[in-house]
């Protein structure tokens, strides 16, 4: 994980905070300026605009969230804990008109980081599976997919199910991938 500076870690707050407040295609460059408190000036040396810095913002997040945890269950556990903590971000950020493929940017950043993991030692079944894939970024895919589409899934209805019984799902759902692929 690559160490990120004070005035990026301002500018990514800032846009967690905005995007807490209200919809992405609402937020404007000044918004997050002001919002850091810096300078337009900054923003512009660190990002090309605000696209720009969602993107490392759901980087850092994502990395962040995955680095500390051990297993892929708890890559699971994480991810719906900071979902459910931050409900109205989630829906402030996918509602938005002016990026609508914001899951596949998800999904690309969170199989990059399972493809990764998986390259070093690590103790997990399922990211043992990936590093012995015979496709492990395509492997990277699915199980990103599986964790992704429980997410989406959730949010669509509403956040109605249980945390944990998404959770268990997605669990069970990524161990039956591991576990298929074993007998391929």
């Amino acid at each position: 994980m690559t160490r990120v500076n004070r005035t990026v870690r301002d500018f990514e707050n800032a846009m967690i905070s905005l995007l807490e407040q209200g919809p992405f295609d609402h937020i404007t460059v000044d918004q997050i300026c002001r919002e850091a408190m810096l300078h337009r000036s900054s923003f512009y040396r660190y990002f090309h605009d605000k696209y720009d810095l969602l993107g490392q913002t759901i980087d850092g997040q994502l990395n962040k969230l995955i680095s500390d945890q051990q297993t892929t269950d708890d890559i699971v556990d994480a991810i719906l804990d900071y979902v459910d903590q931050h409900r109205e971000l989630f829906h402030h950020l996918v509602a938005t008109k002016d990026r609508p493929g914001i899951h596949a940017e998800i999904l690309q950043i969170m199989s990059e980081l399972i493809l990764h993991r998986s390259q070093r030692e690590n103790n997990d079944l399922v990211l043992q599976t990936v590093a012995q894939s015979d496709q492990p970024e395509l492997m990277s895919y699915m199980i990103g997919g599986s964790i992704n589409g429980a997410f989406m899934w959730w949010q669509k209805h509403n956040y109605d199910v249980s945390k944990d019984k998404v959770a268990k799902f997605c669990k069970q759902q990524i161990h039956n991938i591991s576990n298929g692929n074993q007998s391929v």
